[in-house]
């Protein structure tokens, strides 16, 4: 049997195990270390798998996972998203679906210190979704609002699943992260829009805030969020300017976070350690899919399928744009059904070579990905959000967190057609910080 037939048998056997809900990790190690076998043989093979897991996670890129883990670990025991939706309130809370605006102010916010959307849903679930219901929210709106804001934290920089996607690519992350903040800002305005029109047409759906507010009252709780805007000017700043690398700005991320965990809100040495211990229990399952990842590429790698792949796609005689849309359209299936770390870690070593030869940008290609990412983790059946809203708030059903995501999904694939619309959407930042 020819090389390239068993990376397709390998390809097959891969998505199979993902589908049995085989941890992702286990399911590359073992599909990468057997196929390899079948290609080069076993002695081969164990000599891959004795080195890859560690040459492939013991250098000094990779030390931003943990370090961004640690900022948003840090930054969510400090109470930034309480402070923020407070603020948020107070200047937001008289515009019809005041509160709402409020949650996604806050939670897009806590994006520039959280890099990670799950987390971001679980904080913005047990902060916010008490706080809409008690100001009279519809409790699906509120649900649905929840678990479609949490995602935006992937796209606003720090973001773990940006590293993913540079580890994978070897595109600049310093570029790409940069890249993210116009995205993000645009997606939670196309949300913020649609809650304003959906509001004014039903009422019903958020009251008003009876609570009269005085602009002092505003100006005074900008002081509250000082943190958070310190933290954020100082890791974005840095990295826009080229003061510091990505890697830095997450050690001066994490050591700002933990400063305000431990002054502004006098975090004691057992909760503080509790933040590094959920930091670490992150980084190694990350690392862990990182080091199957490595694995299966190799075998990848010795089938030539990326290569064919790519010789393929670029010789197809379409328009580049058709392309990339069919690719659109492939994660957006992917995404209802299989965890999209997973899916990165399988198609972009074999479709990212092909996105390149054809002239795409690859940070403009990474943004995409991201947004894909996203609107995975709020697709049924299987979103990984619509699971921590329902986990979280125990009196809705499955059914009604669908309902209450449906116009954010909405929302979500208009501003995917405008990024692939308007690359510059996405370029603008980086293009400014190289000075082009």
């Amino acid at each position: 049997m020819d090389p390239e037939t068993i990376g397709w048998i390998g390809l097959g056997a891969m998505l199979l195990l993902l589908l049995l809900r085989v941890p992702v990790a286990f399911a590359m190690a073992l599909v990468g270390f057997f196929g390899y076998a079948a290609v080069s043989g076993w002695k081969p093979a164990l000599k891959m798998i004795g080195m890859v897991p560690y040459t492939s996670i013991a250098t000094y890129g990779f030390s931003v996972i943990p370090l961004f883990l640690i900022m948003g670990s840090f930054a969510a025991r400090a109470g930034l998203v309480n402070d923020l939706f407070r603020m948020a309130r107070l200047w937001v809370g008289r515009i019809p679906g005041g509160l709402v605006h409020a949650t996604i102010v806050a939670g897009s916010a806590y994006g520039a210190a959280s890099g990670s959307g799950i987390a971001a849903t679980t904080v913005l679930a047990t902060t916010c979704v008490p706080e809409m219901r008690k100001g009279g929210v519809d409790k699906v709106l509120a649900c649905g609002t929840v678990a479609a804001v949490g995602p935006i934290d992937q796209m606003i920089p720090p973001s773990i699943l940006m590293v993913i996607y540079c580890i994978i690519t070897g595109a600049s992350l310093g570029q790409l992260l940069i890249a993210g903040i116009l995205p993000g800002i645009l997606l939670a305005a196309g949300f913020m829009i649609m809650v304003y029109v959906r509001v004014k047409r039903n009422p019903a759906l958020a009251p008003l805030m009876e609570e009269k507010v005085t602009w002092r009252q505003r100006f005074i709780s900008l002081k509250n969020i000082w943190g958070i805007l310190l933290l954020a000017g100082i890791v974005l700043g840095g990295i826009y300017s080229g003061i510091f690398t990505p890697t830095e700005a997450g050690a001066i991320g994490a050591f700002g976070a933990f400063l305000m965990a431990l002054v502004t809100k006098g975090q004691n040495r057992r909760e503080l350690g509790q933040s590094l211990l959920d930091a670490a229990r992150v980084t190694a399952m990350i690392f862990m899919i990182i080091a199957g990842a490595f694995i299966f590429g190799y075998f990848l790698t010795i089938t030539r399928i990326p290569s064919n792949v790519s010789a393929f796609v670029t010789g197809l005689d379409v328009a580049p744009i058709f392309i990339l849309i069919a690719v659109m359209l492939m994660y957006l299936v992917l995404g209802m059904f299989v965890d999209m770390v997973a899916a990165l870690f399988i198609t972009l070593p074999i479709i990212f070579p092909a996105m390149v030869k054809l002239g795409f940008d690859p940070i403009w290609f990474g943004v995409l990905i991201v947004m894909q990412c996203e609107i995975a983790l709020i697709s049924p059946p299987f979103g990984l959000s619509l699971f921590i809203v329902k986990g979280v708030v125990k009196d809705i059903t499955m059914n009604e967190v669908i309902r209450g995501i449906v116009p954010f999904f909405l929302v979500d694939l208009l501003v995917l057609i405008l990024y692939i619309a308007f690359p510059q959407i996405a370029l603008f930042l980086p293009q400014m910080m190289m000075g082009k």
